[in-house]
C-alpha cells in the first residue's frame, strides 16, 4: 500500500512495491535514483542476495527500534546483523526520533527514505562522565563501504532543510558476526555534489 502524506507544498506519496515517489501525482526521483542516473552509484541487474539481506535486516532493525521485534522471525543468517545494530545503539546511547522516514524536497523535487534520525550520547574522554549528545542522521549498511554513501547521506540531509544541516552524517556498517564499524561524513562539498546530481537527473529526464 502506498504511503500518502499531505505537505504544505503538495501531496507526496510513496509506492513501496514499485519504489516510486510522487509529488502531486508526478514521479520524482529518489536519492538512489539520482546517484544511479548520474553514474555516482552502480546499479543492480535483477534482485540480488545483498538486496534481500538489506531489506530483511532493515525491517528487523525497524521492529527492534519500535520495541516490537520477534527474534525468531529473523532469518538465521541475518541475526548477527541485527545484533550489530543493537550493539551500536547500546554503545553510543542512540535514541531514534525518526525511523524509515520518508520526505521530499519541494524546491529540488526529489524524495527519499532516511533510515534514522536521532541523538547519540557518549561520555567525555577525560573521565568526567558528563554526557555529550549529538543529533545524527544514520544509514544502516549490511555491505562494505562505498564512495557513494557520503552523497546518499548528503541527499537525505538536504531533505530536512535548515533543521538537519547541523546533524552529523553516519553510516553504520553491520556485520554478520554481531560487530559493526562506523564512518562519519563531514565534507560540506558532499551536499554540492548531490545537488549537481539532482540538476543533471532532472535535465536527463526532461529529454525523455
Amino acid at each position: 500500500m502506498a504511503a500518502l502524506l499531505t505537505h504544505p507544498n503538495g501531496l507526496f506519496t510513496f509506492d513501496p512495491v514499485e519504489h516510486l515517489y510522487r509529488l502531486d501525482g508526478q514521479i520524482i526521483p529518489g536519492v538512489s535514483d539520482i546517484l544511479e542516473e548520474t553514474g555516482l552509484k552502480h546499479g543492480y541487474n535483477g534482485f540480488q542476495e545483498a538486496q534481500y539481506r538489506g531489506l530483511h535486516v532493515h525491517r528487523a532493525c525497524e521492529y527492534l527500534d519500535l520495541n516490537d521485534l520477534d527474534w525468531n522471525s529473523i532469518h538465521p543468517a541475518y541475526v548477527g546483523y541485527v545484533k550489530a545494530w543493537q550493539a551500536w545503539k547500546a554503545e553510543y546511547g542512540f535514541v531514534p526520533e525518526l525511523i524509515e522516514y520518508q520526505a521530499y524536497h519541494s524546491q529540488f523535487r526529489y524524495g527519499g527514505t532516511l533510515d534514522r534520525r536521532g541523538v547519540v550520547r557518549t561520555m567525555l574522554a577525560d573521565g568526567s562522565h558528563k554526557a555529550v549528545s549529538w543529533r545524527v542522521l544514520v544509514d544502516l549498511k549490511t555491505g562494505a563501504p562505498e564512495p557513494w554513501h557520503r552523497w546518499q547521506l548528503a541527499g537525505y540531509q538536504l531533505l530536512g532543510g535548515e533543521a538537519w544541516l547541523t546533524d552529523r552524517r553516519l553510516a553504520v556498517y553491520l556485520h554478520d558476526d554481531g560487530t559493526f564499524t562506523m564512518q562519519e561524513f563531514s565534507d560540506p562539498t558532499d551536499l554540492r555534489v548531490f545537488l549537481a546530481a539532482v540538476t543533471i537527473t532532472h535535465a536527463k529526464r526532461s529529454l525523455r
